[in-house]
C-alpha cells in the first residue's frame, strides 16, 4: 500500500496546482488544516472558473490519501467575507522541492501560496515589517537549555551598565522564570511580574501595574548606568501556574480579538516608554516555542542564538532554519538580525574547536538562509547588481550572522554569582551595539 506522507501530500498538491492548463489568471492556492489535510482555494467565483479545470482539481483531491478532504475546491462563493480570507496576512509564499525529472536532473523548486491552519507555530513566519522607533533590543535565545544564556545576559547587562547605559531586562522565559534570581535579591523583586500584567490587562487593568512591575538591580549600584528588571514572577507569588495557564488566550477587543504576540509587543512598548532605556535585553524561552518565535521575529533588532557544538543543537537549528528557508519573504527579513553564539566554548583544544564550530555554523547558514550564487561566467557578471544583491557572506566575514560570538567556559560559571562578577563584561557587546548606543 502506497501511503502518502505529510510533506509528500503538499508536494503533490503543489504539482497539481501549478501544472499547465489551469487558468493562469486565477492561481490555485493551498489550504492545509490543523490535521494537515489539504484543499485547493481559488480567488474567483465558481461561475467564473471553467468547469473542466474545477473537475480536475476535485478529482485530484482523492489522490492525497489520508490528507484528502471531502470538501470541494473553495471559491469566493464559499466565504461570507472572501476578502478577509484571500487577503489574509497568514498566506505565505512557500518553496516546495520539485524533485527530479526522468533524466535524474534536479527540477526548479515550486513556489506556491499556502495557508497553514496551525494551533501554534505561526509566529515563526510573521516577522514584523516595521516598528515605531524604540531602543536597541537584543534577544537571548537558546534552542536547548543549559547553555549559559541567562548568565551571559546578566553579564552583558553589567557590562553595559559599567559603560553608563540604562539597561532594561525583560524576562519572557515565562515557563521557566528565574532571571531575577541572577540580578535581584529576593527582597528587591518587584511586587508584580509580567504574568500579572498579562492577566490584569485581559480585564483592562494592565497599566495600573506598570509602576510596580520593574525593580532596580543592586548589581549596577557601583556603575554609572542602571539595570532595571521586569521579571516574569512578582514577589510572594502563590498562583503563578494558574495565571500562566490563562495568558495565551485571545482577548476580545473593539475591532477584533487581540492575540498574544500583540500583547507581548504592547507590554514591551509600555515598559520602554516608562523606563526610557538605552538598550533592552530580552530573555527568551528556549526551544521551538511561540514566545521564542515572537521574540526573534517581531521584537528583536538582534537575536543571539546560543548553541553548543553538539549534534542536537545543529539538528535543532537546521529544522528552524529550514522552516524559514521555504518562506523566502520571511527568510530575508529574519536572517540579517541573527547572530550565533558559541556557548560554553571549552578551554581544551580551543582553536580547533572554534574552527569546527565556525565551519558547522557556516554550513548551516549557507544551506538554509543564505542565497545560492551560481559561478559567474565573467568578472563583469560577478560585479553586476544581480550578483551583488545576493546575501551570501564568506565564512571569514566576522560581521556575518554565522560568525560565532564566543563565550568561553570556565569552572567558575558552574556556581556563577553575579555579585562576584562585577569586573566581568562581555567583550562582544560592541559588535551588537549601534554607534548611538555604545
Amino acid at each position: 500500500m502506497n501511503v502518502l506522507r505529510f510533506n509528500e501530500a503538499l508536494q503533490q498538491a503543489a504539482r497539481i496546482a501549478l501544472e499547465s492548463g489551469l487558468p493562469s489568471q486565477w492561481p490555485v492556492r493551498l489550504v492545509r488544516d490543523i490535521y494537515g489535510r489539504i484543499r485547493f482555494a481559488v480567488n474567483c467565483t465558481l461561475q467564473e472558473y471553467p468547469d473542466d479545470a474545477r473537475r480536475r482539481l476535485e478529482s485530484a483531491l482523492a489522490g492525497f490519501g489520508a490528507y484528502a478532504t471531502k470538501g470541494e475546491v473553495m471559491f469566493r462563493d464559499d466565504f461570507a467575507n472572501p476578502d478577509a480570507i484571500f487577503n489574509s496576512p497568514d498566506w505565505h509564499e512557500t518553496t516546495i522541492p520539485a524533485g527530479f525529472n526522468s533524466d535524474d536532473a534536479q527540477q526548479p523548486d515550486w513556489v506556491i501560496s499556502v495557508l497553514d491552519r496551525q494551533i501554534i507555530g505561526q509566529d515563526w513566519l510573521k516577522p514584523l515589517p516595521s516598528q515605531a522607533q524604540h531602543p536597541q533590543r537584543i534577544v537571548f535565545y537558546g534552542l536547548k537549555g543549559g547553555v549559559g544564556r541567562s548568565t551571559a545576559l546578566a553579564m552583558a547587562a553589567y557590562g553595559l551598565a559599567r559603560a553608563g547605559k540604562r539597561v532594561l531586562l525583560v524576562d519572557f522565559d515565562l515557563e521557566s522564570p528565574g532571571l531575577s534570581g541572577l540580578l535581584l535579591p529576593i527582597a528587591r523583586v518587584a511586587e508584580f511580574g509580567l504574568v500579572d500584567w498579562f492577566v490584569e490587562d485581559a480585564v483592562g487593568q494592565g497599566e495600573a501595574l506598570l509602576q510596580n512591575l520593574v525593580s532596580s538591580s543592586p548589581l549596577a549600584e557601583t556603575t554609572t548606568g542602571a539595570i532595571r528588571v521586569a521579571a516574569a514572577m512578582g514577589q510572594g507569588e502563590t498562583a503563578y501556574l494558574s495565571k500562566l495557564a490563562r495568558i495565551y488566550a485571545d482577548i476580545p477587543r473593539t475591532g477584533g480579538a487581540e492575540r498574544f504576540p500583540a500583547r507581548m509587543q504592547q507590554v514591551l512598548t509600555l515598559l520602554e516608554a516608562q523606563e526610557q532605556p538605552d538598550v533592552v535585553l530580552i530573555d527568551s524561552r528556549a526551544g521551538l516555542h511561540d514566545i521564542a518565535a515572537i521574540s526573534i521575529t517581531r521584537l528583536a533588532d538582534i537575536a543571539l542564538l546560543f548553541a553548543g557544538d553538539s549534534a542536537q543543537n545543529w539538528q535543532g537549528y537546521q529544522q528552524l532554519f529550514a522552516h524559514w528557508q521555504h518562506r523566502p519573504d520571511v527568510c530575508r527579513q529574519v536572517r540579517e538580525r541573527l547572530a550565533i553564539v558559541q556557548a560554553l566554548a571549552p578551554k581544551h583544544n580551543r582553536e580547533t574547536r572554534a574552527k569546527s564550530f565556525l565551519e558547522q555554523s557556516y554550513e548551516l547558514f549557507s544551506n538554509t538562509l543564505y542565497d545560492e550564487i551560481a559561478p559567474p561566467k565573467s568578472r563583469e557578471a560577478f560585479l553586476s547588481a544581480e550578483a551583488t544583491d545576493r546575501f551570501n557572506p564568506p565564512m571569514e566575514d566576522e560581521s556575518a550572522p554565522h560568525f560565532p560570538i564566543r563565550v568561553d567556559w570556565d569552572e567558575v560559571f558552574q556556581e556563577f554569582n553575579p555579585w562576584y562578577a562585577r569586573n566581568m563584561a562581555v567583550s562582544a557587546m560592541p559588535r551588537l551595539m549601534p554607534n548611538s548606543v555604545r
